[in-house]
């Protein structure tokens, strides 16, 4: 597995994986983006210092599996970070390697301290499965009606 930082180029690959029907129902916004949408959201999104943008690739062939996007909030030390798995790439174990994959590239520059949070839409079990897997716990507080929240704490280091 392999993070590279997505670019322009990328534009229509990750409008494609956006607009597919489960990314959508599983989205804050289910509604299709159009390119001229999808192409502004994405000039604003590589400009900010405050969201990082990853393409994960198979290492094997270099073929884009997923995305993972963090985004600092207005919490002190807080990154929200959201997951895309490629529609052909679905069902065959691609989730966990791409989100390890990326919050380890993520770390290299964030630092180790920083947290992490997850918000899930309650009827995408497998998403809720998948950030409690990678060491997420729930945190109620940050949730509301539509949405689960999960936290990643920092690592404590061994005394």
């Amino acid at each position: 597995m392999r993070a590279r930082a997505a670019t322009a180029d990328d534009a229509d690959l990750l409008r494609g994986w956006r607009n597919d029907p489960a990314t959508r129902a599983a989205s804050r916004s289910t509604g299709e983006v159009t390119a001229a949408e999808h192409t502004a959201w994405l000039t604003r999104v590589l400009a900010d210092d405050d969201r990082l943008l990853l393409v994960l690739e198979s290492a094997r062939d270099e073929v884009p599996v997923g995305t993972v996007r963090f985004d600092r909030t207005a919490e002190a030390g807080l990154w929200e970070v959201s997951i895309t798995v490629a529609p052909d790439a679905r069902g065959q174990g691609w989730a966990a390697p791409v989100l390890t994959c990326a919050e380890e590239a993520w770390r290299a520059l964030a630092g180790p301290d920083p947290r992490l949070l997850a918000v899930v839409r309650p009827e995408n079990a497998a998403s809720g499965r998948l950030f409690t897997s990678a060491g997420y716990v729930p945190s109620p507080e940050r949730g509301d009606d539509v949405v689960t929240a999960f936290v990643k704490l920092p690592a404590t280091p061994a005394r």
